[in-house]
């Protein structure tokens, strides 16, 4: 999955080792010019020699005054990474002010006082903010989210576990600590990339989310398994795009769809975007709305997990699966009760996936769109007054892109989320932090 940042100015703090040294490094490597804010000057010569052009800021962010001023002219900013942080570890009856000083200044102050000065005076769309987080960080960033996005400024974090860079290979150097902690990773691993060629399923792949997703795997290289109910689009689809392997099925049939898919052959990403909305007031739920629901968008998102991480095990190779869910699988939405049930089943269903698969190194987590403007997005969602009521709820204000949704899930299937499984992950401008 190849980045391209040409154009962009990126700022990232604790720039100096581990994760941001590395991120600045991807970035610069990616076409950005990057500003590198450390307190440690020695890193960041040294940092400066191995990439040539980055802009170096020798500052300690527990110091407010001193980084109003080292900031305070850093001109333009596109990007921005809030990954600066300390560790001072205590046991809770020994704690002290100092050390609870120290550790909210780096870790939450100084996150609100970079991103302040960065987006402060930032009308422009194209802005975004990742942030290393811990406790408190959470629900600022939420905060941030909500009242930036109608700027067009995204805020998202990122909560790795242990990551094997020099401090945190000293902190796993423990066997009994390590042992314990990665007992607790279905994974059973620390962070780390391992990239590999391989070949998907795709199901709903006839339309919208799922034919773009096909279009953007074979893109990328990977051979791809399409399955549709529908003959006429996965002819189209092959048309597009030679090379594509069709299946035709309804995947609410278990037992056509056992025999269309038993001898499918290996796959090594599985993508599980076939679904069916069935819109009903509560009190007008028919049997079977209820059961095609289900059917199509929990029990076979089962069957064919099955059959193909069952292949993966067989074979003794890692994997990942995408299941694409909602919004409303976590907001409760007018006459989508069977189908908000469906989807909140459908994210537990992921984390269990995540648990009892991640010892077999094969990846499980969902995606969670916003509405999506596929052709029957467009349709459900002309009316501006209808529109208007959910685009209020989201700080971006506006609806997502299938692209927004395909990136998403390309980024959950490739290595460079390695170390990710089990996660919901929203799509969705924000609507969820509201």
């Amino acid at each position: 999955m190849k980045l391209n940042f040409s154009g962009l100015r990126a700022l990232v703090t604790g720039a100096g080792k581990g994760i941001g040294r590395d991120t600045v490094k991807a970035l610069h490597a990616s076409g950005a010019k990057v500003v590198a804010v450390t307190r440690t000057n020695t890193d960041l010569v040294s940092l400066a020699k191995e990439c040539p052009g980055i802009e170096p800021v020798c500052v300690d962010l527990g110091d407010w005054e001193a980084t109003e001023k080292a900031l305070g002219g850093i001109g333009p900013v596109d990007l921005l990474v809030n990954n600066a942080a300390v560790v001072i570890m205590q046991p809770f009856l020994n704690i002290t002010k100092e050390a609870f000083d120290r550790s909210f200044n780096v870790n939450l102050r100084s996150v609100f006082q970079v991103s302040q000065v960065r987006w402060a005076k930032t009308t422009e769309a194209s802005r975004f903010s990742v942030g290393s987080t811990k406790g408190a960080m959470t629900m600022l960033t939420k905060a941030m989210a909500m009242e930036l996005g109608p700027h067009k400024i995204r805020v998202n974090s990122v909560n790795p576990t242990v990551v094997l860079t020099d401090m945190g290979k000293k902190v796993s150097a423990d066997p009994d600590f390590a042992r314990k902690l990665k007992e607790r990773h279905p994974l059973r691993k620390f962070a780390e990339v391992v990239p590999k060629r391989r070949r998907a399923l795709v199901t709903g792949a006839g339309k919208g989310i799922g034919r773009s997703t096909v279009l953007a795997l074979q893109a990328a290289g990977a051979q791809v398994v399409a399955v549709s109910r529908t003959r006429a689009d996965l002819d189209s689809l092959v048309s597009e795009c030679p090379g594509v392997e069709p299946v035709c099925v309804d995947l609410a049939d278990w037992e056509a769809t056992e025999q269309a898919l038993s001898n499918v052959g290996p796959v090594d990403l599985l993508v599980n975007n076939a679904a069916v909305a069935l819109l009903q007031p509560f009190l007008e739920i028919t049997k079977e709305a209820c059961d095609m629901s289900f059917n199509v968008n929990l029990r076979a998102v089962i069957q064919v997990s099955q059959i193909v991480a069952r292949g993966m095990i067989a074979r003794g190779v890692p994997g990942a699966i995408v299941n694409v869910s909602s919004q409303a699988s976590q907001r409760a939405l007018t006459n989508h009760s069977v189908y908000c049930a469906s989807k909140g089943a459908l994210d537990m269903l992921t984390k269990m996936m995540a648990l009892e698969l991640g010892p077999h190194k094969i990846r499980v987590n969902a995606v969670n769109p916003t509405v999506v403007m596929t052709p029957m997005g467009r349709t459900n969602w002309s009316d501006p007054h209808k529109a208007k009521a959910m685009l209020d709820r989201i700080p971006l204000g506006r609806f997502a892109e299938v692209e927004n949704v395909v990136d998403t899930i390309l980024f959950l299937l490739s290595n460079r989320s390695s170390m990710t499984t089990g996660s919901i992950l929203p799509v969705d401008g924000g609507f969820l932090a509201t």
